[in-house]
């Protein structure tokens, strides 16, 4: 007896559901996965161009901080060490005593980490919601951030930021 070999077909799998299965598992991991924030200065930089040198101002000497860190991280205004937790209580200060005439120049060397510098410029955006913030009191009985954008306006330029870097 002769048996023949029947052609038997291999079923085929059902890959209709494959898409959606992937699709999903691609939204759960994204949906899941923790996605890094970077930290940032908004800052203007300066030229490229060293032939457009910035126009100087004059600045009497007391209406001047110096904030100058070290290569080793140490902070010191006008001179005189400081803490860290010293920094924006003073720089208020120093801001709500001189109005819009002040300026605040950071003098950071070339070999300070970018920690001490975020130390640092965190601490004047901290005085300088401080400062802001008091005003709004005094005039509106409300926060900076609870009055409107007219009121702001008129805040920031009696409390304007006046910041400088300088190039060392």
């Amino acid at each position: 007896m002769i048996r023949r070999r029947s052609n038997r077909s291999v079923p085929a799998l059902n890959t209709t559901s494959t898409a959606d299965i992937s699709f999903m598992l691609l939204i759960f991991f994204l949906v899941t996965s923790s996605m890094d924030i970077d930290k940032g200065l908004a800052r203007v930089l300066p030229p490229l161009d060293k032939q457009e040198q910035p126009l100087e101002a004059l600045v009497e000497r007391d209406q001047l901080l110096t904030v100058s860190i070290s290569q080793n991280d140490e902070c010191q205004l006008n001179g005189q060490p400081v803490s860290p937790a010293q920094l924006r209580p003073m720089m208020a200060d120093f801001i709500a005593q001189r109005a819009s005439t002040h300026l605040i120049m950071i003098d950071a060397h070339p070999q300070a980490t970018y920690e001490a510098y975020f130390c640092v410029q965190e601490a004047l955006m901290g005085a300088y919601r401080d400062v802001r913030n008091q005003l709004s009191h005094q005039k509106y009985g409300r926060s900076f951030q609870q009055i409107s954008e007219s009121q702001r306006d008129l805040i920031r330029e009696q409390c304007p930021q006046r910041i400088a870097d300088k190039n060392s």
